[in-house]
């Protein structure tokens, strides 16, 4: 190839390169004009949804304000129906006497006489309703008196647990161990026996009610407040005592609350005719001795009040306190005034019940929270307030030697007595029987409340 020819195809294929180069240019800006058209008509739909955004929050807006001077003339007139006072009842006095009281100003004269008459026939004015909380002259307190709460000494001693099903269930294992010696290259004949069975308890569901009526409006929030805490206070009332004493059992009453104290293990002193001088302290170191040596550990005393004054009321021979007047502490035991337990009346007399359990072995279940509704009743012009609770306690058989009751005091404190020994309760049952007077409820009287 020639110089010439040479120089030519390079030119040549210059110019192939640059046409390509250009066909992509085009293309490129063909592709970016399609892309700016694009985002116009993008642009545009976003403009366009703007536009219908902004008459919507307009339009939300002039609803408002209508809505709110609804509202305004819809309290006006709730106002003005509600109640007729004196300065709204003078106003329309003077309005309607408003051209002779010109008239009498127009004319100078230095006296004048006007008689005014203030309308209460309720079809000349509209209404002679008076709320309650309209009193004049008198200060209002917006305190709300009643019974003051007590302690629920059960639910304190062993707790309550979140509710996570419909039903508790559980296993309970028994065995009848046969263990023996075996020889070398015999057959192993020491069968022992074992069984499981399955146990499942429904919830008990406690309610109440309460009714208002609406002719205490004007106290409606004071009031609510009232229900929903007293609402509360009932509940938790009536679930302490079924968790003391409740019916609910395995077969009969599956789904009512079942009781620790009618299904604990009766006492049974080990220091029987052993202890010099007993009184009750010794008869609860006793049952917590039965406890441990079942392998739980008693950390819970549960007693009446004319027990748990007598406890606190002994002491040793230096005379000092032997109860822990501070932390209600007997030995290693929390000790818990109840009146879920009954008392027996009588000088020198104290036949009271009293437990003593290994709190880990109850366990009790309740729902996190209260099942409450707040309903208009038409019919009785009132609001009726619905409390409703689900409980349920659960005591595996083999926990059940971890909870001790005593039926009655002083036939513990007779059994532990050594021969010769003096029963060493019954002088602080007498200083303390005045002051306990009064002080035992029946678990299962309906509470009347005089201050509500």
């Amino acid at each position: 190839m020639t110089e010439f020819e040479q120089k030519a195809e390079e030119i040549r294929q210059s110019a192939e390169q640059a046409k390509t180069e250009a066909q992509a240019a085009k293309a490129e800006a063909a592709a970016a004009k399609a892309e700016v058209e694009a985002m116009k008509g993008k642009l545009a739909e976003k403009e366009a949804e703007l536009k219908t955004a902004q008459t919507n929050i307009d339009n939300l807006d002039a609803s408002i304000k209508e809505q709110e001077v609804t509202i305004k003339e819809l309290k006006e007139a709730r106002k003005d129906i509600s109640s007729v006072g004196f300065k709204k009842a003078f106003r329309a006095a003077l309005e309607e006497k408003k051209e002779d009281l010109q008239k009498a100003f127009n004319s100078k004269a230095q006296k004048f006489e006007m008689t005014l008459e203030l309308k209460t026939d309720p079809a000349a004015i509209g209404t002679s309703v008076i709320s309650p909380n309209n009193r004049l002259g008198i200060a209002e307190d917006p305190t709300i008196y009643a019974a003051v709460p007590v302690a629920n000494a059960f639910i304190a001693a062993f707790g309550i647990r979140p509710r996570t099903a419909n039903k508790l269930g559980w296993v309970e294992a028994s065995s009848q161990a046969v263990v023996g010696y075996v020889g070398e290259l015999a057959q192993n004949t020491n069968l022992s026996d074992v069984a499981f069975t399955e146990k499942t308890r429904a919830f008990g569901k406690l309610a109440t009610k309460m009714q208002i009526s609406t002719e205490f409006e004007d106290w409606f929030e004071q009031l609510y407040n009232y229900c929903v805490n007293e609402g509360i206070r009932m509940i938790e009332n009536k679930l302490d005592a079924e968790i003391a004493k409740g019916a609910g059992d395995d077969s009969d009453y599956p789904n009512k609350i079942y009781g620790v104290f009618p299904n604990a293990t009766a006492f049974s002193a080990l220091a029987a005719g052993a202890v010099q001088d007993a009184n009750y302290a010794d008869v609860l170191i006793d049952a917590a001795n039965q406890i441990a040596k079942e392998g739980f550990n008693a950390n819970v005393a549960l007693v009446t009040w004319k027990t748990y004054a007598a406890l606190k009321a002994l002491k040793d021979a230096n005379g000092n306190y032997i109860f822990d007047q501070a932390k209600s502490l007997l030995g290693g035991l929390r000790v818990l005034p109840t009146t879920r337990l009954s008392d027996t009346a009588g000088l020198g007399s104290n036949e009271s019940e009293a437990l003593v359990a290994d709190s880990s072995c109850v366990e009790t279940y309740a729902g996190n929270s209260y099942e409450l509704e707040f309903i208009r009743n038409g019919a009785y012009d009132a609001y009726d307030v619905y409390f409703r609770k689900a409980a349920q306690v659960k005591i595996a058989t083999p926990n059940k030697k971890g909870v001790i009751k005593i039926a009655a005091l002083d036939t513990a404190v007779a059994a532990l007595l050594a021969s010769g020994g003096n029963a060493g309760n019954l002088g602080a049952i007498a200083t303390n029987t005045g002051k306990l007077a009064g002080a035992v409820n029946n678990d299962h009287q309906v509470e009347t409340h005089p201050n509500t």
